[in-house]
């Protein structure tokens, strides 16, 4: 119901809907750009030695390190997907 005598409210002006952009952080940086190799072979690239060639010592290593963590882990995650 709306009273005649009575004077309306102004409406707060609208704010848009997306805020302006921001400046980039590091204008001086360039952008990234994604390399076109894919994503397996930028991590075979740390398990290299200094000529290139893969590593079969650090791979090893590193997935028996992985496999620890996953034994020290997996207790953890089941108790709380069970719940």
């Amino acid at each position: 119901m709306i009273y005649l005598g009575r004077p309306r409210e102004p409406m707060p002006p609208r704010r848009p809907l997306m805020p302006p952009p921001h400046p980039p952080m590091h204008p001086s940086r360039p952008p990234m750009q994604r390399s076109p190799h894919s994503a397996g072979q930028n991590i075979l690239n740390h398990f290299r030695d200094q000529e290139g060639n893969l590593d079969i010592d650090k791979i090893t290593t590193t997935a028996q390190q992985v496999g620890k963590l996953y034994g020290q882990v997996s207790p953890l995650v089941t108790k709380f997907i069970k719940r």
